[in-house]
């Protein structure tokens, strides 16, 4: 299944939360509490400079939080979220990004598109 595509606006200095309902083709929430994990990062540009991300790995630059949740709760099956504190560290303009589900070996792209921080004002 292609990815679909989605832009997406941060706030700086404000909790950022991106919910998605990940669905089969009989438009049934997949049921990810068991067995998946959820991936995402933020560059600048594809293969560019990392801004944020998911991955542990990527410390210090790791401040993406994923839930990902059953059919027998409510929807939505996939939450991401970023904290005010995180956010309001950011400086960037614009860049990309994508969310992948991982299951084992399997990797599905479940969505990805341009990023664009909404600068503060209030500080």
């Amino acid at each position: 299944m292609a990815a679909s595509q989605y832009d997406i606006t941060i706030e700086q200095g404000a909790t950022f939360t991106l919910n998605i309902d990940f669905k089969d083709g009989n438009d049934q929430l997949y049921d990810l509490s068991s067995g998946y994990t959820g991936r995402m990062k933020i560059r600048h540009a594809v293969g560019g400079d990392l801004i944020d991300s998911s991955e542990p790995e990527d410390a210090p630059n790791n401040n993406i939080s994923i839930t990902l949740g059953s059919t027998s709760s409510s929807s939505p099956n996939i939450v991401v979220s970023i904290a005010a504190n995180k956010t309001s560290g950011y400086t960037f303009s614009s860049g990309v990004y994508d969310l992948e589900l991982v299951a084992g070996t399997n990797v599905d792209r479940v969505v990805q598109g341009r990023v664009t921080l909404d600068k503060e004002v209030t500080v």
